[in-house]
C-alpha cells in the first residue's frame, strides 16, 4: 500500500486516510492518522481566516 500525499482533508470515502465505526445506525468517520489530521486541520483554518475581512478574524483555532 502506497501513502497518498495529503494536502487537504480528504472525502470520507478515502479509506486509506478515513477509519468508519458503525454502531446503533451511527457511521463515524476517524481519521487513521490523527497527527496528519491535526496539521490539515490547522492548514484549513489558516486559510480560511486569511481569507476573512480582519475584523471578522478568529483566535489560532486550536
Amino acid at each position: 500500500m502506497s501513502e497518498a500525499t495529503y494536502t487537504s482533508i480528504p472525502d470520507t470515502s478515502d479509506t486509506f486516510y478515513w477509519e468508519s465505526k458503525s454502531e446503533q445506525g451511527i457511521t463515524k468517520f476517524i481519521p487513521r492518522d490523527k497527527a496528519l489530521h491535526h496539521q490539515l486541520k490547522l492548514k484549513a483554518w489558516n486559510s480560511i481566516q486569511a481569507a476573512l475581512p480582519l475584523k471578522n478574524r478568529k483566535g489560532s483555532g486550536y
